[in-house]
Formats: structure tokens, C-alpha cells, sequence
């Protein structure tokens, strides 16, 4: 009996060692190791991205339609600049892990590492059930600031000056 050759369907190099199998979208290849291990990476990557887009509040054509005579609370309120340290220091003040305190309010502890580095704005709600729980205060009333009046005099450089036009 003979020793079969293989090779890696992605990269076409001599597989030596363990060959691996996997799917990419519905063809199953023998790949090698090195090749693996890349196509392991971008799976994670692509998992990681999935799951951040999942906290993020999306404002579309779903989005239900608000009353002009009634505002709610995400018209009236919104989250102070400076929450991430607010809730750090309000939580180490407290002794509490990262953990308790994402018990304590109903969200995962990843939520609250995103919120506590600034990657993540806590939605109305859940600051609300922050400011509650570690008795600080995250929200302040929204406040319309008037449209100044602006002069052509205070711009010096305008879009014409960017663009490069490309003649014919």
C-alpha cells in the first residue's frame, strides 16, 4: 500500500500532519494547517462583529412613529458626556465587580465593560437603571441650542477648494 499525497485546496501546499475539513459556504475542502487556522481567525472575527451590531439601536423605517404632542424619555433626556467614568468611579466606590453590578441592573457583564471603556452609550432605560442602582446621575434634560447666524466671511475654505475637478 502507498502513502497519498495531499494538498491543501486553498493554499495547494502538501499537507503534512493532520488535515483539517471545513465548510465555506456549503463546499467542504481538506485544507491544511496554516490555512486553518486563517479561515478559524475570520470566522472569530465575523462572530465578534456579529455580536457587536447586535447592541447597537438601529433608527429606520421600523422605528414607530412618536406623537408630536408628547415627548418621551429619549426626547427629553439624554446621557451626560462623561458616563463611563461616572459609573466606574461609582461602582468602585460601591466595591462592586463589573460582574455584580451587570447582575444587579439585568445586563451582561460585556455590556457593561463596552459601556465602562465609552465603546457603548447606555440607552435611556438602562441609564435609568443605572442612576437607580448606583444612585448617581447620568441623564440631563435635552436643551434645543439656537442656529447661529453664520456669515460667508467666517469660512475660509469651501467645498470648490477640496474638490478636484477632472476636465475632458
Amino acid at each position: 500500500m502507498g502513502y497519498q499525497v495531499r494538498y491543501c485546496e486553498i493554499c495547494g501546499a502538501v499537507i503534512r500532519g493532520k488535515a483539517y475539513r471545513v465548510t465555506i459556504e456549503g463546499v467542504t475542502l481538506t485544507v491544511c494547517e496554516k490555512c486553518y487556522a486563517r479561515i478559524m481567525a475570520r470566522k472569530a472575527e465575523l462572530e465578534e462583529k456579529k455580536r457587536a451590531t447586535r447592541n447597537v439601536r438601529r433608527a429606520g423605517p421600523a422605528t414607530r412613529r412618536r406623537s408630536p404632542r408628547r415627548l418621551s424619555l429619549y426626547d427629553q433626556y439624554e446621557v451626560v458626556e462623561d458616563y463611563a467614568e461616572r459609573i466606574r468611579k461609582a461602582r468602585q466606590k460601591l466595591g462592586w465587580s463589573q460582574a455584580v453590578l451587570a447582575q444587579r441592573v439585568g445586563e451582561k457583564e460585556n455590556t457593561i465593560k463596552r459601556i465602562e471603556s465609552g465603546r457603548l452609550t447606555p440607552s435611556i432605560d438602562l441609564a435609568r437603571k443605572l442612576e437607580k442602582t448606583l444612585r448617581i446621575k447620568l441623564l440631563e434634560p435635552v436643551v434645543d441650542e439656537p442656529v447661529s447666524t453664520l456669515r460667508n466671511e467666517d469660512f475660509s475654505l469651501t467645498l470648490g477648494d477640496i474638490a478636484r475637478i477632472r476636465e475632458k
